[in-house]
């Protein structure tokens, strides 16, 4: 028997279903590719971003990027050291330790040149380096010269006399050998604005120069004394280095500074010269191998968890809340 045919209204009910699968299936097609599209596009970008952040790092290790000495050319280890001399930044010994060492201890270099452009900094973080520079010359026999830039001052100056030659330019400023104690007291302002401190403390003297509070002549009496006797620390460090080379000046010690011209005279310094002149006198070489910490490709980017505003603020109430310590 045939079978019955359909109705008008199936037959258009079929077209429509069949009609309704293949634009489905033509969906669940281009999904798969636009979501394998995706994953390229993701894989792709990551393996972007590793081979960047890698680079990076070797760029900052001086891995690649660096200079590269001629075969068979004599070099120098160069060490550079930029900034304030404080715990937490790139000046900071714990920093700096083990680019100095392996800056002495290159077999192959014929000493080590330490170019400083500082202003200076707190006296342990400077004596710390200070020190650790006096124990690799001893552990490697390695020659130290200290190039002074623009700034050889005060902690920068402590941590140049371990070198067995510093040298300026004629226009560093050089010197400044003394210490100070910088705060704010802001006590008539917070009175006037209605503001009081609710600070609690154990002990007599924990609020030494509180902001909030007048200055007593006993706490001024107490700064006094501690600045006093790091600064004789900071002058036995300058003799012990400079021995006999220091000239005998009333000022030589009182927090002054002078120009690198200055200096030569006063003893400070040993002389004059340039970068490529003290690799050609001192070291007897043309060339230096740098072993200071390269900030990165991206490492003058600002901190994504420090913004402008928060950093401006942060400063101010440090300067405002709490006294500094010593520096030199």
């Amino acid at each position: 028997m045939e079978s019955p045919k359909k109705s008008t209204e199936q037959t258009l009910i079929d077209a429509f279903t069949r009609q309704q699968t293949a634009f489905a299936d033509a969906i669940m097609v281009e999904t798969r590719k636009t979501r394998r599209s995706a994953n390229f596009r993701s894989i792709g970008l990551i393996l972007v971003i590793v081979t960047i952040f890698v680079f990076n790092i070797l760029y900052s290790q001086g891995i690649v990027g660096g200079i590269t000495i001629p075969k068979g050319e004599s070099y120098v280890s160069l060490v550079r050291l930029n900034g304030p001399i404080e715990a937490g930044k790139p000046t900071a010994l714990q920093q700096l330790e083990n680019h100095l060492y392996q800056a002495f201890h290159d077999e192959k270099a014929k000493g080590v040149l330490l170019v400083i452009n500082s202003p200076g900094g707190t006296p342990v973080q400077s004596h710390k380096l200070h020190q650790y520079l006096t124990q690799l010359k001893k552990e490697t026999g390695k020659k130290l010269v200290v190039l002074g830039d623009d700034m050889l001052t005060s902690g920068a100056y402590m941590v140049a006399v371990a070198a067995d030659k510093i040298l300026v330019n004629p226009a560093t400023l050089t010197g400044s050998i003394g210490v100070f104690q910088q705060s704010f007291g802001i006590k008539e302002l917070a009175d006037k604005a209605g503001v009081s401190a609710r600070t609690i403390v154990a002990g007599d003297n924990k609020r030494r120069l509180d902001p909030f509070m007048d200055a007593t002549t006993d706490d001024l009496k107490k700064v006094q004394t501690v600045l006093n006797q790091i600064h004789q620390q900071f002058i036995s460090v300058v003799k012990h280095g400079r021995a006999e080379k220091l000239a005998k000046h009333q000022d030589l010690f009182s927090g002054d500074y002078w120009t690198g011209e200055e200096a030569v005279t006063l003893g400070l310094v040993d002389g004059l010269s340039t970068y490529h002149e003290i690799l050609e006198v001192e070291f007897g070489s043309q060339h230096a191998l740098d072993y200071s910490q390269k900030p990165g490709l991206f490492g003058q980017l600002p901190r994504v968890a420090e913004s402008l505003s928060s950093s401006i603020t942060s400063a101010i109430w440090s300067q405002l809340s709490q006294h500094s310590g010593p520096r030199l």
